[in-house]
């Protein structure tokens, strides 16, 4: 994503694009980034009332902003929960990414991947002392495959169910593929 290079007879060029994520957390200058985005996504284009867009959670999780060239491109957001009793095997504390959103005029241009690429990444660097073993998502079923080509498995255990009227599935990624996936970049 972050060079390209254009060849014309008469000239050769390559453009490097400045991508950066920034962590940051509620209220903070980059929050009210943050909150147009998701406002744009999730209330206007899905129709999500906006009392459930905004919750209790803002406030203590980690907020992370996508930047390419300077301009606000994708957010997310990351919190611990708890999650009992995964497959019989788990019963513990795990980290929940979600909210992520990239605007529509930005979409097609990778930037949803990049964005769920540099969430992961910077998540596991702030957390991998605390060994949480999995992270989940709760997806929106119609990017299920988009996460899938990320490396998140869908929680078969786990039925189809709805938030916002919109139809969702739970996925996982181990700390274990992400542990690989950070040793492979």
């Amino acid at each position: 994503m972050s060079d390209f290079t254009i060849t014309n007879p008469d000239f050769t060029a390559t453009i490097t694009n400045s991508v950066e994520l920034i962590a940051t957390s509620f209220g903070s200058e980059e929050f009210k980034e943050i909150k147009k985005i998701r406002y744009d996504v999730f209330v206007v284009e899905q129709k999500c009332p906006e009392d459930e867009e905004w919750d209790e959670y803002d406030e203590k999780a980690t907020h992370y902003l996508l930047r390419v060239n300077g301009e606000a491109v994708g957010c997310a957001r990351s919190r611990q929960i708890y999650y009992p009793d995964y497959e019989g095997k788990l019963d513990t504390h795990v980290l929940k990414l979600e909210r992520f959103a990239v605007p529509q005029n930005h979409r097609g241009k990778n930037h949803g991947g990049e964005l769920v690429k540099r969430t992961i990444k910077q998540v596991y660097k702030e957390t991998k002392d605390k060994n949480y073993p999995l992270y989940i998502i709760n997806a929106q079923q119609y990017v299920e495959k988009f996460y899938q080509k990320l490396g998140f498995e869908t929680d078969q255990s786990i039925p189809i169910f709805y938030e916002c009227e919109i139809p969702h599935v739970r996925m996982i990624i181990t700390a274990a593929t992400v542990s690989s996936q950070q040793q492979q970049q």
